[in-house]
């Protein structure tokens, strides 16, 4: 019977190219990788796939777009998930040995009944992240500043991602 090979957590790492900080993750598809490598199946069922448990079909597809440069104690990937109605940039953070610690959806595209949903994010060098996210009726609208809320994320030194809704009220 022929064993199964492993996945290795340094060739799934390869797959990311890094960045530098700070990083903007906008809404539309300019910046993934025209030609990107694809991720081959053994890599994406150990490292990506955990995180994605309850959301997988055969119309969902999962692209390296960047690793975090600099990170010490853990590693920051950040990957684009395409789906149906649905494309999301995922933050997922790992132990050096390759162990999943933490994901968010960090920004992306999500079509709803009331419209279309965007998502933008910074990633700033202090690993703080501001997202701001609103309804739009159509595609190429952009998100009303009235409907819009902003949320922060922090990535901890252990890698684990905190979360925060920006509570301020708006004047009417």
């Amino acid at each position: 019977m022929k064993k199964r090979p492993e996945a290795q957590f340094a060739e799934f790492i390869d797959f990311f190219p890094a960045l530098e900080l700070p990083v903007s993750l906008l809404p539309d598809t300019g910046q993934i990788p025209s030609d990107p490598l694809p991720l081959p199946g053994l890599l994406q069922d150990r490292f990506i796939l955990p995180f994605e448990s309850d959301e997988v079909d055969e119309f969902t597809e999962y692209i390296p777009y960047g690793r975090l440069a600099g990170m010490r104690d853990f590693e920051a990937v950040i990957y684009w998930k395409a789906g149906v109605l649905r494309y999301e940039y995922i933050l997922a953070t790992y132990s050096l040995q390759g162990e999943p610690l933490s994901h968010a959806i960090v920004g992306g595209l999500r079509y709803e009944e009331e419209g279309v949903l965007h998502s933008v994010a910074v990633i700033h060098p202090d690993l703080s992240i501001i997202i701001a996210e609103g309804m739009a009726q159509t595609d190429d609208e952009g998100m009303d500043p009235d409907q819009t809320q902003t949320y922060q994320m922090t990535i901890l030194p252990t890698g684990m991602i905190t979360y925060e809704t920006n509570e301020e009220e708006k004047e009417e």
